[in-house]
């Protein structure tokens, strides 16, 4: 009886297992099955980036992405040329979806997953996303290149000053062609794998240096200026004055140069003087000096300096200067030394009967000094001038400038 039981016993196990081992055969078979079709079939839950590929075979995905194409390249970048950014669609540039590589990048992942993988993902409902990859059409993106480059593509611009208000410094902008060939280059690499909407590629071309001084950008300040009356009825003697401060204006000195204005005024012949009282160019004494008294009150050395026979009336007794050019080259001129750390820009016109001469530079230029100057009588016709140098408010120094002795009132 015991030994029946066990029979019985040993029976109902073998049958167990067998139904096991054929449920897990018949289901392994069923899987294996079940799962071949997605060799050729996008496994569930697998997204080319936003449309849902289910049951969609490889062969056949095509038709897919052809219907949502147009919606799909029209997916904005920005293309940023010479520093502006212009916003294009992938269709106007050019570029298409590559369905086939696209594609082949899904099967690629299918065929390394294992089976057990596979299991899992279905079972799981775990979602896979791949990007579209594009391709470029070379003639549309050549053309389209082709039009940008008429938008960016610009001419040097040199520095200049600009003297609408005061004088301030523009340091100009360089020029710029863009490279027509390694933009399609830069743009097919960039857009063959997937793309992010709104993404920016940096496009490159040449640069055309423009001419410029960076040092000018320090100019920010009028440091010194200086103004003589005129008589507006002199009309000849008028002429001269405006022909000297059309000549020094708009000079340049810079730091420890020596401004001759003998070297950028005259010589007194030249084109714009005329013949006035007694020779060609009288009257630009006055421009010398004012110019002389602006440099004065910039604190810059007087390098050379020479009185009038017969004092001035545009000026206090001892603060003219005088210049002349003969026809052998020989000059009485008038020099001052630029000993600021900062270039200076001369600013001379006239206007209203008066002649103005103004010396920018940097608002640092002078160290935080002002200066005045001051004219003593001494003897019949004799002057002192003195230079008086001022820091916030307060004297702090004067010394003699020079002693004219005028040989007339």
């Amino acid at each position: 009886m015991r030994n029946k039981f066990k029979e019985h016993k040993l029976f109902f196990l073998i049958l167990l297992l067998s139904i096991l081992i054929i449920s897990y055969v018949g289901l392994s078979i069923y899987n294996f099955y079940s799962l071949k079709r997605y060799d050729d079939e996008f496994l569930p839950n697998t997204y080319l980036e936003r449309f849902d590929m289910t049951s969609y075979t490889f062969d056949h995905a095509g038709i897919k992405i052809d219907f949502y194409e147009d919606y799909i390249l029209d997916k904005k970048i920005i293309l940023e040329a010479n520093s502006v950014p212009y916003e294009y669609t992938l269709k106007d540039l050019g570029i298409k979806i590559d369905q086939e590589r696209t594609i082949e990048q899904v099967k690629k992942y299918q065929k390394s997953l294992s089976y057990s993988k596979k299991l899992m993902i279905i079972n799981h409902k775990v979602q896979k996303t791949f990007p579209f990859l594009y391709k470029v059409d070379y003639e549309i993106i050549q053309n389209a290149l082709l039009d940008l480059r008429s938008k960016v593509n610009t001419d040097p611009v040199d520095g200049y000053f600009d003297l609408s208000e005061g004088v301030h410094y523009n340091t100009g902008v360089h020029g710029f062609s863009l490279d027509i060939q390694e933009n399609v280059a830069i743009i097919e690499k960039a857009v063959s794998n997937s793309i992010t909407e709104g993404v920016t590629i940096t496009l490159v071309g040449e640069k055309t240096p423009s001419n410029m001084n960076e040092s000018y950008q320090t100019i920010d300040t009028m440091t010194s200026s200086f103004v003589t009356d005129f008589m507006p009825n002199t009309y000849l003697r008028n002429i001269n004055l405006n022909t000297a401060l059309g000549y020094i204006n708009g000079t340049i000195v810079e730091p420890g140069e020596i401004f001759s204005y003998c070297n950028k005024a005259g010589p007194f012949n030249k084109k714009g003087y005329v013949f006035y009282y007694e020779f060609v160019g009288n009257g630009v004494c006055q421009i010398a000096t004012t110019t002389y008294n602006a440099a004065l009150l910039g604190g810059l050395e007087i390098v050379k300096r020479y009185p009038h026979a017969k004092k001035s009336l545009y000026v206090a007794g001892g603060l003219d200067a005088t210049v002349a050019s003969y026809s052998s080259g020989w000059c009485v001129d008038m020099q001052f030394k630029n000993t600021y750390s900062y270039p200076i820009y001369i600013k001379a016109y006239s206007v209203d009967g008066q002649a103005h001469v103004e010396f920018w530079s940097n608002h640092d230029a002078k160290g935080g000094l002002e200066y005045t100057t001051s004219s003593t009588k001494i003897g019949v016709r004799g002057y002192k001038s003195y230079l008086h140098t001022w820091k916030d408010g307060e004297e702090i120094d004067v010394h003699e400038i020079a002693t004219t002795w005028y040989t007339e009132e």
